[in-house]
């Protein structure tokens, strides 16, 4: 990886932990379907989300798949439950991009994110805020989603690099393989084993 200048960071599942178990089972008892019903449909609709569609348009989908009426009050609970499922930060991975950014390296994030998420990390995470990331391509902020080669080409812009020079990570196989076909280094996060593996095959010499 000798020749990688940037590093470019999926959120959910690498900066932040897998999806809170205790969340997600909270969501499953106020839809009150089966697991298998509501996972299916949660996923199915959820490129339309990330897409930037509001959280209540997408909710309505959801329920009405998983045979529930609309209920607002319901919706505004699930929302919650969402948004708390998907911010738990990964410490470990936040610390080893300062010293990613330390040793010389421009880094980046491209991340499927819904709206009310977006503005939930933004206000409570002051790590967005700071000079960390130097790019930060959001899906409902561009209303493009991974895997389309455009979010990887927008990020390409903002980051300043050719695909070559970029390391990016996600935790989903299949965004892993449309960044590879543009060029990008990968490497496939599977949790947090994985990260003393990155650490030994990427060490920070961009200075």
């Amino acid at each position: 990886m000798s020749r990688i200048k940037a590093v470019i960071f999926d959120y959910g599942g690498v900066l932040s932990t897998e999806q809170v178990p205790e969340e997600v089972d909270a969501m499953l008892r106020l839809v009150n379907s089966e697991q298998e019903r509501f996972h299916h449909w949660y996923y199915y609709y959820r490129p339309f989300y990330d897409r930037g569609s509001t959280g209540e348009e997408y909710w309505q989908k959801v329920l009405a798949a998983c045979g529930r009426d609309y209920n607002r009050e319901l919706i505004i609970k699930l929302i919650e439950h969402d948004i708390r499922s998907w911010t738990r930060l990964n410490p470990a991975m936040l610390e080893w991009a300062v010293e990613l950014k330390a040793g010389g390296y421009r880094l980046g994030i491209i991340s499927n994110m819904p709206k009310e998420i977006l503005s939930y990390l933004r206000a409570n995470f002051a790590w967005l805020q700071e000079d960390l990331f130097a790019s930060q391509v959001f899906s409902s902020a561009w209303r493009v989603v991974k895997p389309e080669p455009r979010i990887y080409q927008i990020s390409l812009g903002e980051i300043g690099f050719s695909a070559e020079e970029c390391l990016f990570i996600d935790d989903t196989e299949i965004n892993i393989k449309a960044a590879q076909k543009l060029g990008f280094a990968v490497f496939h996060y599977r949790g947090p084993a994985d990260l003393a593996v990155l650490k030994n095959s990427f060490k920070p010499t961009a200075k």
